[in-house]
């Protein structure tokens, strides 16, 4: 039978190393915590990185961390500021080295399978690690997971998917591709980060004998000569299930494959088109959605909201894509909505059923369509640098999230994003 062996307690743990929870680990380390920054994949940058995303959505007006990863991709011309499109390798490199400069204890392959909650706090987690189990304590804790995997674990309610079938937005797995036409890789896409106008490559695809399950099709041109490819969308799977999310990886990868070989019967120079690599994890857009202080709404998106405690300014627009094939394959808006730049208030980042635990990321407290709006990976940083300030202040003045004022919260963010701390190579 595997041991559980107790470690270090920390003063923030943080779950799930993505765009959310770098940023948390390195705020509340900056801000003078002891922390450590739990990973399952081998890499921390979740789906920037183990996704292969390549692309950075509603950054340009988040100052901070996401400023300064921005920075350090330029200065290995490793990012194309016209449409934050960027080098997965070198985003791999400038996260590990920020943590490691941030004096973060990193643990890779390392999974959360539980945790531990007396009078609804918690007080451990216990890890799934190559050694067997670990158990580390904590006096605050953020869910970075993307998919609330700690909230739950922590017993905390959550909704998922949409209220009348509960059905959520696909999942994509993107792939890097070699040997695209030159012309095709120079063109700046109008209004998108394409770099081919999407229904010109759907309908190219097509007359080449393949249809995607994805209506929009994409093509984004990267700083390193490759392109990244997102053509593929697997509906109706959970990702709260190892079962599901294993289907929908085989039948995404297999799709990734018939779609290479179709482009490489397009017309055009297209011939010479290499898969490069799929990602190691495919591209989750929709898990728990945790029941917070606050409930981000449609409302709230439509009036351009405003909070007293806001932490962020999102500028993304509604972006549902369609959670069944029969609903048209592409991306959808509920009808007649315009959205307006609004406040992200902490509140939403705050745990309603558990006293020590934040969120940060896609997994923060909101409705459906309003989720996806913030979901995208600039907000999961600013969220993600919030989470972590506040969980600092929480461990100093040993007192609960909900009892922080959100001045002070507030007023050490913007001391810390006034700062900036040199990447320190490894």
């Amino acid at each position: 039978m595997a041991t559980t062996s107790q470690q270090p307690h920390y003063d923030v743990i943080v779950g799930g190393a993505g765009p959310a929870g770098i940023a948390a680990a390195i705020a509340a380390s900056r801000a003078g915590a002891s922390v450590a920054l739990i990973e399952p994949q081998n890499a921390l940058g979740g789906v920037w990185t183990s996704g292969l995303l390549s692309l950075i959505l509603d950054s340009g007006n988040k100052p901070g961390i996401m400023d300064e990863i921005r920075s350090h991709l330029r200065q290995r011309s490793a990012i194309a500021d016209h449409r934050d499109l960027y080098d997965a390798e070198a985003m791999k490199i400038v996260l590990d080295e920020m943590c490691e400069a941030a004096g973060i204890d990193i643990l890779l392959h390392s999974k959360i399978s539980e945790a531990v909650v007396t009078e609804a706090s918690i007080t451990h987690v216990i890890l799934e690690c190559k050694e067997g189990r670990r158990s580390l304590s904590a006096h605050c804790f953020i869910d970075c997971t993307g998919d609330g995997d700690l909230a739950a674990r922590a017993g905390c309610d959550f909704d998922l998917g949409r209220d009348e079938d509960g059905l959520t937005q696909p999942l994509s797995l993107m792939a890097l591709l070699a040997g695209v036409p030159k012309h095709i890789r120079e063109q700046k896409g109008k209004g998108t980060a394409s770099c081919l106008p999407k229904l010109a490559f759907l309908d190219m695809l097509r007359e080449s004998g393949f249809e995607p399950s994805y209506r929009h099709p994409s093509l984004f041109s990267l700083p390193n000569g490759l392109c990244a490819l997102m053509a593929n969308h697997q509906y109706e799977f959970s990702s709260l299930t190892s079962a599901d999310l294993t289907k929908a990886t085989l039948q995404a990868r297999r799709e990734i494959n018939h779609t290479v070989e179709a482009m490489r019967r397009m017309p055009g120079g297209w011939d010479q088109v290499q898969l490069v690599s799929t990602a190691a994890q495919i591209g989750i857009r929709e898990g728990r959605r945790i029941h917070g202080l606050y409930r981000i709404t449609l409302e709230d998106v439509i009036s351009g909201a405003r909070h007293p405690d806001a932490i962020a300014r999102c500028t993304y627009g509604i972006d549902v894509h369609s959670p069944s094939l029969k609903e048209g394959g592409s991306i959808s808006n509920p009808e007649n909505v315009r959205s307006l730049p609004y406040d992200i208030p902490l509140r939403a980042l705050i745990a309603r059923d558990c006293e020590n635990l934040l969120m940060a990321g896609r997994c923060i407290s909101g409705d459906f369509d309003a989720h996806s709006s913030y979901r995208v990976t600039g907000n999961a940083v600013a969220t993600g640098e919030a989470a972590g300030t506040a969980a600092a202040l929480c461990a100093d003045r040993k007192r609960s999230p909900k009892e922080l004022p959100f001045e002070d919260v507030l007023n050490q963010l913007q001391k810390l994003r006034g700062e900036r701390v040199p990447c320190v190579p490894i």
